[in-house]
């Protein structure tokens, strides 16, 4: 073959394997085009493990996507018990046995990188592609190139993730972590119940859900609660009663903290004691709306066994709850409002980050916004049926004909749904709120001095580490 094409093949592939390195990060790029050279000795082997909240079989296309042209780099993936899961990462890294990178609760973010968890993300990240080439159509190598990408911009971020996401990954100008799925907060209920009493739709406003409670509720003749209208009113067996008031508080305008998140506002904003004995009235006895006590199994549970005819959770606790049901119709709504054209929902999802004592924060981070990037995520979704933090990908399901009744409404509240905490230590906020909605369902204490008692513990919670 004359020289000069030779030449010209050669510089074709080059381009080629440069050009395809560019475009597979085209998302989570810093606006600068990434730099490289092909023809670079082999990198080292990097075994990393990733310990995580989302199902193996979804994943794992993911890892096989990326490893299939770094075939240096392998990724362990282990599934996270969603319940005890915080627990074995502290556990795993006090023996020095934990994951190089692990699945966080949006709400643990904050005390996660306080006390020296989280690994953020370096400034720019290097991988390396292994491409096969043949010489003169005959002799087969092996051709490696090296690409060094820059981490991505706030501009990026800001273009690339819906505001609810957007506002945990990133701290003091740093990225902690990139999630590969979004979700929310939403209502449950069983259909059947609703139909036996004669209620048509789901409540849209917590009017209407003052409103069919009655109507819903069974009770025996001491007064006990035989079937719950919704899970509604008590801390004890509710898991998700803080978002819950927090969610009910912000759509009547009720503040719980300062724009900063750092300083409690809410035992003194206007009308927060009549917003919290209406999300405690439900609990209460000596109310109309008296539908839940803490006889009853926990929430979701009892909306499984069909004890309760409505309660709130995410999109993936809904999957479970249909998965531990025997027949029953069990249906999604969107989060009820203060009015009907209320847009307050919280978000509750799950951030994937890089550990401190990570064997190789380089390729754990270049992997993370590899699986963080369109792409992957579309395979990701189409395992799990989850709803997408990416605007792109959430544009396109909104807009989507034909999605199912569940997909509209976990998507119509990504746009809008944000953390419910922005502190460091979320157990206590958890007791602080719990106790709060407990001392009003129950009357032992007013109104006025549980607020206090909740505002104290709750100012703690936004800044201990």
């Amino acid at each position: 073959m004359d020289p000069f094409k030779k030449k010209m093949i050669a510089l074709g592939v080059l381009l080629v394997v440069v050009v395809g390195g560019i475009l597979v990060y085209r998302t989570l790029t810093g606006g600068s085009a990434p730099s490289g050279a092909c023809g670079v000795p082999a990198p080292k082997r990097v075994a990393l493990s990733w310990w995580g909240a989302l199902p193996a079989a979804a994943v794992q296309p993911v890892i096989n996507a990326y490893v299939a042209g770094r075939p240096y780099v392998s990724i362990a993936y282990t599934q996270l018990d969603a319940k005890t899961g915080e627990q074995q990462l502290i556990e795993a890294w006090a023996r020095n046995t934990g994951p190089d990178i692990y699945s966080l609760r949006n709400e643990q973010v904050k005390h996660f990188t306080a006390v020296g968890l989280v690994s953020p993300m370096p400034a720019s990240t290097t991988s390396y592609t292994y491409t096969k080439k043949k010489s003169l159509g005959i002799k087969e190598s092996l051709e490696i190139c090296k690409v060094t990408r820059p981490a991505p911009s706030v501009e990026v971020l800001n273009s690339t993730f819906i505001a609810g996401a957007l506002a945990d990954l990133t701290r003091g100008g740093q990225v902690y972590g990139f999630p590969l799925q979004f979700d929310s907060i939403a209502m449950f209920y069983n259909q059947q119940l609703l139909d036996e009493a004669g209620i048509l739709t789901p409540p849209k406003t917590w009017d209407e859900m003052r409103k069919i409670i009655p109507k819903l509720t069974l009770l025996d003749d001491k007064g006990n609660v035989i079937r719950a209208g919704a899970a509604l009113g008590r801390g004890s067996n509710i898991p998700n009663m803080p978002e819950l008031l927090r969610t009910i508080m912000l759509q009547f305008q009720v503040k719980l903290t300062d724009p900063t998140g750092s300083q409690v506002l809410f035992p003194n904003e206007k009308g927060a004691a009549q917003v919290v004995e209406f999300a405690a009235s439900f609990g209460n006895p000596t109310k109309t709306t008296y539908t839940w006590d803490d006889t009853l199994p926990s929430a979701l549970d009892a909306l499984a066994q069909g004890k309760t005819a409505i309660a709130f959770g995410t999109q993936a606790e809904l999957l479970a709850v249909k998965g531990q049901t025997t027949g029953a119709d069990i249906r999604a709504a969107a989060f009820p409002q203060a009015t009907d054209r209320g847009t307050t929902y919280t978000a509750d999802y799950w951030i994937e980050t890089v550990a401190t004592k990570v064997k190789d924060p380089n390729v754990a981070w270049d992997f993370l916004r590899f699986a963080a990037d369109v792409p992957q995520v579309q395979t990701l979704l189409q395992q799990t049926q989850g709803t997408s933090a990416l605007r792109s990908l959430l544009v396109a399901a909104q807009t989507a004909e034909g999605a199912d009744t569940t997909a509209k409404v976990f998507t119509l509240q990504a746009s809008t749904a944000t953390g419910w905490f922005t502190g460091t230590d979320a157990k206590k906020a958890r007791e602080a709120l719990n106790e709060l909605v407990d001392t009003v369902a129950t009357q032992k204490g007013t109104t006025a001095d549980a607020l206090l008692r909740a505002g104290q513990i709750y100012n703690l919670a936004l800044r201990a580490t």
